[in-house]
């Protein structure tokens, strides 16, 4: 009687047979398998490299997250620091003789020759120190790399103590580098002064108010 209640009955429960388990591994690495080759054909390889690397890497993953939130509120704060600097020099008069430029790349600091030079000299006048000490502030403010670039119009220098434009835009690139490291402690490793002469106009000088723009000192922060 107990043989005919097991063999008939409709509650039997068969054990899986090992085939079956075995089948349920190869689909499941089948499946894992088909879901890389997805990621790799939906994003560029080496894209695709690291969001495959960041699935199993969370630790890396949270630290380059932080790095691009870093990045943000580094460029905020380097717009927001500008934007100060160029109200400052508003506040001083300097409007039509200095400006704050701001890009993806840099921020620079373009100002008139004059404001800070004699005509054909490189010794920094007694005005110099009022458009400065506020762009000194702000560079030390930021860890930036800053170049210092020296420019002039195209007229020939025919006395003084220059024997050309290039060297004069040299000796005043040094000059305003020097300030800026001796009086208002600039670190001097983020400093590299530029020389350009005559070769890097800013506006025709073929007009008197071409060539004043084109005698101008620029203080360039990198933003990389």
């Amino acid at each position: 009687m107990k043989f005919f209640i097991e063999r008939y009955s409709k509650r039997k429960v068969e054990e899986n047979p090992l085939w079956l388990v075995v089948l349920s591994d190869i689909m499941t690495n089948l499946m894992l398998f088909f879901l890389i080759l997805y990621v790799f054909s939906i994003h560029p390889e080496s894209e695709a490299k690291a969001v495959f690397i960041d699935g199993f890497d969370k630790e890396n993953a949270q630290k380059q997250k932080e790095k691009k939130a870093e990045e943000i509120i580094k460029k905020f704060t380097e717009e927001d620091i500008a934007k100060k600097l160029a109200e400052e020099l508003y506040k001083a008069g300097m409007k039509d003789m200095a400006e704050v430029q701001i890009t993806d790349k840099q921020i620079k600091i373009n100002i008139a020759a004059p404001v800070l030079f004699a005509s054909g000299k490189a010794k920094l006048g007694s005005a110099a120190s009022g458009v400065l000490a506020p762009v000194a502030q702000v560079l030390n403010k930021l860890p930036n790399d800053i170049i210092v670039e020296g420019h002039t119009d195209s007229v020939p220098i025919k006395s003084g103590d220059y024997a050309t434009n290039w060297e004069l835009s040299a000796a005043r690139a040094d000059a305003v580098v020097e300030l800026l490291a001796t009086k208002y402690a600039v670190p001097q490793e983020r400093l590299i002064a530029a020389a350009y002469g005559e070769n890097r106009p800013a506006a025709s000088n073929d007009t008197a108010g071409g060539r004043a723009l084109n005698r101008r000192i620029e203080i360039i922060v990198s933003r990389k």
